[in-house]
């Protein structure tokens, strides 16, 4: 997929380093950028860099993707899809008011909620679909809010209904600061944040919410869920169920990786649960962490023509997150 890319942050350089490591999935003909002094820095990384929307996107290309933030986003959405561009956009719907997802709901695209895809989630959707169970209980922690909705409403198989008697509280508390979003952090300080809990029906089922405001930068709190279905229990560590004779058995998840690049990160080949196979990494061995592979694929899915989760999804996690 040739796909013009409209921002320079954090985000978009996902879509940079996936265009470098798989240029038959995704090519960046274009990047897009308001900021001159980033422009100067992108074409350094060798990109072709404009500050002029009619000039990007007016280079060769079959798709649009959005990596630009809040600011703008909603017009730059609407003018693409006028335009009558395939569009891949990051999840910047939960900024948008009622009205404004009212629109967006109908457009066609692609929404990056790439959660579902990484090699955990895979594996747990790998666990349901065999078993045949059905969930009626979620906790879920370490996800912000739309990123949440999106992974209970599958994993619930909730549809489009939006939660029931919703109850919540919000607590503050303190705890040791071990991290920031680039680098661990051994000071000591101890930091200020919040717990916020939503508790509601979804579906039929109880889906609980658990988010603190500085849980993705902290080493201490890491994302944790647990499923419950009738006959077995899915957590981050594996399967809880019983066997034949009626005694408990818990299976962990084994995530396979290959040292590839020395004493650096290492490349995932496949998860197992005992002595099944529930996810292959198809891009293995490139070393690719998580959100990189989960991306991959929807790029890979949605290049092939499969409408995996268009906007009108994305627009129902919207709506939901700004409840959670």
């Amino acid at each position: 997929m040739k796909a013009v890319l409209i921002g320079t942050g954090w985000r978009a350089h996902f879509y940079m380093r996936l265009s470098r490591m798989l240029p038959d999935i995704l090519s960046i003909p274009a990047v897009l950028t308001r900021k001159k002094e980033r422009a100067e820095e992108i074409e350094r990384e060798g990109f072709r860099v404009f500050t002029d929307p009619d000039e990007a996107l007016a280079v060769d290309h079959d798709a649009v993707i959005i990596s630009s933030g809040k600011d703008g986003y909603y017009e730059t959405l609407s003018r693409l899809h006028e335009g009558g561009e395939r569009i891949v956009s990051e999840t910047t719907l939960l900024s948008l008011s009622d009205e404004e997802l009212d629109t967006v709901s109908s457009f066609s695209g692609l929404v990056m909620e790439q959660y579902q895809f990484t090699p955990l989630f895979s594996s747990v959707f790998e666990v349901l679909s065999s078993s045949g169970e059905k969930p009626d209980q979620l906790y879920l922690s370490g996800l912000h809010n739309h990123h949440s909705a999106s992974i209970a409403r599958r994993i619930l198989a909730s549809g489009h209904h939006m939660p029931e008697e919703i109850s919540s509280i919000t607590f503050p508390s303190r705890i040791v600061r071990t991290g920031t979003r680039k680098r661990l952090d051994r000071s000591g300080e101890v930091e200020s944040y919040e717990r916020n809990v939503r508790m509601m029906k979804l579906g039929g089922a109880l889906f609980i919410h658990d988010f603190s405001s500085n849980q993705y930068h902290s080493y201490l709190m890491e994302k944790r869920f647990e499923i419950r279905c009738q006959d077995m229990i899915i957590t981050e560590r594996g399967v809880s169920t019983v066997d034949g004779s009626g005694y408990p058995v818990f299976t962990p998840f084994q995530f396979h990786r290959d040292d590839r690049v020395g004493n650096g990160t290492l490349a995932l080949s496949h998860v197992s649960l005992g002595d099944r196979t529930v996810f292959v990494n198809p891009y293995y061995p490139l070393n690719m962490n998580d959100d990189e592979i989960a991306m991959a694929m929807m790029i890979e899915l949605f290049d092939k023509g499969n409408d995996l989760y268009p906007f009108s999804e994305g627009v129902m996690d919207a709506r939901i997150g700004k409840l959670l």
